[in-house]
């Protein structure tokens, strides 16, 4: 049997394990449930790999990116290594045939999604095989006193009703102690066993800067450049308009969102990972499991939600070891704006049973029915009829549906988006060609302002009714606008609805599980004055120690290059 050491050598080329890559995997061989908490790309899918590798057996992977199972499958393949991704891109058939194959010992490692997990069928089909490690990437989604939970997540402790004897190993980068704790509780831990390194990175300078123009600020980073950046935004919009505002400046940026192709992502990604796009304007929604060495800044050009947030993204500079730089701008409207934000995150009790009302209401469900029927759901058009703040509408949605009232299908809240391609020229003569979609062109420009800049989300319904037309109509010309290059036109890609679980129960009678809610909202406010307090540098304290502290390592020391520790320096 291969060694440890020789399997890290011949399969990936490294002479010797990172800090505590080793102790993880040696915990895992144990059969030990373990919980790691490794900072950003510090090489945590080896703790799983490795370890599958050296046993006979199957590792089931749980991942909640598409995208990253589909890049972590093909470099296993690349390495001879068995593995195979399960999605929905997958027929029942072919997915069978994979069953079948892994029972038979074909695979090393299945990736799957917290929601194929959930599934009864998928469970039972995977019974019986030979598995040797459950490995859970991004375990924080699992606690709901996390940043960033996910109700899916919450049911993976299934893996240990269905497995019992084999040990999960559950990898985050970003948990406070109250989320480690509620990981381990979730997912079923026969005993507590934390394994995590220091949160501290030398070479990795933090600085946050409120500024007159944070456009100006930009660009004098990214001129003293010298390697890659990532420079994040909150909004598929902010993403756009920041793209174009510095491909007009010269520098060569890459677009990243969800709301793009998948393969428009994936050429942005791989043009910057080849070094022909140094730099990329995007959401969230990139970053995760990239591991590139040579990234000098991760600029947030916009506040983050969260401190978990903030820190795993700005992990993505430096990995190489030397220095590099994590830069937050704000001027003083996105400190309001990110304020008023946080106070929509969690509506009253009144306000979330008014809202569930007004949603039977517009479905025209009565009191004492509805159960598992299933309605047309217009979200931009429920929020101008009862004039509703959509943040505060999305998040009242997002709790009632986590107490088990309704169900949205995917498309509920992601409307269709254009975006105004051609100038005032071309767009005069193309109304003269084709008078029936000039007509619509016109009420889009008139009806959503700016979306010459930008792209706009748009409503099809709002739009037919100031036609005067019906709603097939205004898609047959947003399609044929788009065939001419007038707009770029991302239609939703099926009819959005909302489903009631149970019969609908007035509003003044709906069940809440008020005693959760109010200790939710509370983790949620401590979490806002721990971020503000980063931000504001209150209490004035370096900021990797103010971060060391909040994941729950001590004795941190200060890291002598942030902004904190350059402003004290004699």
């Amino acid at each position: 049997m291969k060694s440890l050491p020789s399997i890290l050598k011949s399969y990936w080329g490294y002479e010797n394990f990172r800090p505590q890559q080793l102790a993880v995997i040696e915990s895992v061989l144990a059969k030990k449930d373990t919980l790691t908490l490794l900072p950003t790309g510090a090489g945590k899918s080896l703790c799983f790999q490795v370890p599958t590798i050296f046993e006979n057996g199957i590792c089931l992977v749980i991942s909640p990116l598409i995208a990253l199972m589909q890049d972590q499958v093909k470099d296993l393949q690349s390495k001879n290594i068995p593995a195979i991704a399960l999605g929905g891109q997958l027929s029942e058939e072919a997915q069978d045939e994979i069953i079948k194959a892994a029972i038979r010992g074909k695979y090393k490692f299945i990736y799957c999604s917290p929601e194929k997990l959930a599934q009864k069928s998928f469970q039972e089909s995977i019974t019986q095989i030979k598995f040797t490690l459950f490995a859970i990437d991004e375990a924080h989604c699992i606690s709901q006193w996390g940043y960033d939970f996910r109700p899916s997540y919450r049911k993976l402790h299934v893996l240990k009703e269905l497995f019992p004897h084999i040990p999960i190993l559950a990898m985050t980068a970003s948990a406070i102690p109250t989320v480690q704790q509620d990981i381990m509780k979730q997912l079923d831990f026969k005993q507590s066993n934390i394994i995590t390194d220091s949160f501290l990175r030398s070479n990795l300078k933090y600085s946050i800067q409120k500024v007159p123009v944070k456009i100006h600020s930009l660009r004098t980073i990214l001129n003293t450049l010298n390697g890659n950046a990532i420079v994040y935004c909150n909004t598929r919009s902010n993403v756009t308009q920041l793209t174009q505002l510095l491909k007009a400046y010269g520098y060569k940026v890459g677009e990243y969102h969800a709301g793009m192709t998948m393969e428009g992502r994936k050429q942005v990604q791989s043009n910057w990972m080849q070094d022909e796009t140094p730099i990329v304007v995007c959401t969230s929604a990139f970053g995760m499991g990239i591991n590139k060495g040579n990234v000098r800044a991760v600029i947030h050009y916009d506040i983050p939600g969260s401190i978990e947030q903030y820190y795993q993204e700005a992990g993505r500079a430096g990995r190489d070891g030397t220095f590099a730089e994590a830069i937050l701008l704000y001027q003083q409207n996105d400190w309001d704006y990110w304020i008023e934000l946080q106070e929509k995150k969690y509506p009253s009790i009144d306000v979330i049973k008014k809202i569930f009302q007004d949603l039977a209401n517009f479905v025209q469900l009565p009191v004492g029915m509805g159960e598992k029927q299933q309605f047309p759901f217009d979200f931009e058009n429920f929020c101008v009829i009862f004039k509703w703040d959509k943040i505060i509408a999305r998040n009242a949605f997002s709790w009632i549906q986590q107490e088990g009232h309704i169900r949205f299908s995917e498309a509920a809240f992601t409307p269709s988006m254009v975006q105004v391609l051609g100038d005032r020229e071309s767009i005069e003569s193309f109304q003269q060609l084709q008078p029936s979609a000039g007509v619509v062109l016109q009420t889009i420009l008139r009806t959503y302002g700016g979306i010459l800049d930008s792209p706009h989300f748009i409503n099809e319904k709002l739009l037919a009714e100031l036609l005067q037309r019906d709603i097939p109509f205004v898609i047959e010309n947003l399609k044929s606008l788009s065939l001419h290059g007038m707009i770029s036109f991302d239609q939703k890609q099926n009819q959005p609805v909302v489903q009631f679980l149970w019969n609908r129960s007035a509003a003044s009678f709906m069940k809440l599980d008020l005693d959760h809610y109010q200790l939710m909202k509370k983790a949620f406010i401590e979490r806002i004055k721990q971020f503000i307090g980063y931000l504001q540098s209150n209490p004035l304290v370096c900021r990797s120690i103010y971060l060391a502290k909040y994941f729950g390592e001590k004795d941190a020391k200060p890291c002598g290059i942030c902004d904190i520790c350059s402003s004290t320096k004699d």
